[in-house]
């Protein structure tokens, strides 16, 4: 592969990456809005909605309802998920590989 196309390939997020930036940016500041994981994440709203929803359908994340306004925060299994998430972040950057 050459060193022009692997730059390419790097500037994108693997759906791992995005997964990890969302459960993170919920486990700092949850429970949060889904406006402030937008922020958070570097997501555009339509992937961030997309991704919330799965993440609840895996029960990763739980959404709550408070004076008509939405917040997510983690589950017991998505902390679990997270975790390993970071422990396969950080084996990774210790070899040089971008999550």
């Amino acid at each position: 592969m050459t060193t022009k196309r692997m730059k390419t390939l790097s500037r994108y997020r693997s759906q791992a990456g995005i997964v990890y930036d969302i459960l993170n940016t919920i486990a700092e500041e949850g429970p949060i809005s889904p406006t402030r994981i937008m922020y958070g994440a570097l997501l555009p709203y339509d992937r961030l909605k997309n991704m919330l929803e799965h993440l609840e359908e895996q029960g990763l994340a739980k959404k709550t309802f408070e004076d008509d306004r939405v917040f997510y925060d983690l589950t017991p299994k998505g902390a679990k998920v997270l975790e390993e998430l970071r422990r396969v972040r950080r084996l990774l950057h210790s070899i040089g590989i971008r999550f």
